[in-house]
């Protein structure tokens, strides 16, 4: 049997193996998810900085749900979601402060003649959960199924019209309309 220490640190009496278990599980997690999971932010926010702040939040938040979490195998799935409602907090944040600034007229997108769209530009366009959605799924590699349903608290029928919905806004934003030449739509 292996030998624990135990510590008192403000009246809680934590185990030195299993902290130490959580911080090896962590940085595995950490070192795999965390490029993935700042791409995944930064198309939510738009903000390099930010997306790397969110991140970093949320494995803080998983370091300390550690012992609550009941299937420790899809952790990766509760620091998704934490991202993600940490991306919906910061952008609520942002547009409550643009709200109160003064009103600047709303900057034109022209057609882009060369064909070269900035696509990150479309995407920080669409409402939130549109957005998520498409993040998750085209992004993130996420299956509509399980695990976007899963890390956003919705039905799969949401994650389903929500992503439709969003890819028809893109391809308003984009000048394409289904069914014109060159679409493999039906």
């Amino acid at each position: 049997m292996q030998a624990v220490s135990a510590t008192v640190t403000g009246g809680r009496v934590e185990a030195a193996t299993a902290s130490s278990e959580r911080d090896r599980a962590i940085a595995a997690l950490f070192a795999t998810g965390y490029p993935g999971l700042v791409r995944v932010a930064y198309l939510l926010t738009s903000d390099n900085a930010l997306a790397e702040e969110l991140v970093q939040e949320a494995f803080v938040a998983t370091w300390r749900a550690w012992d609550r979490l009941e299937d420790r195998d899809a952790a990766i799935g509760y620091v998704h979601r934490t991202v993600v409602n940490l991306a919906r907090m910061s952008v609520r944040r942002r547009l409550l402060e643009l709200r109160h600034r003064v009103t600047v007229a709303e900057e034109r997108v022209e057609h882009d003649p060369t064909g070269r769209l900035d696509l990150e530009r479309l995407i920080a366009r669409l409402p939130m959960r549109k957005r998520t959605c498409v993040v998750l799924r085209y992004f993130a590699d996420l299956s509509e199924e399980e695990e976007t349903a899963r890390v956003l608290g919705v039905s799969v029928g949401t994650v389903k019209s929500s992503t439709a919905r969003a890819l028809a806004d893109l391809e308003r934003q984009m000048g394409r309309r289904p069914g014109a030449e060159g679409d493999d739509g039906p």
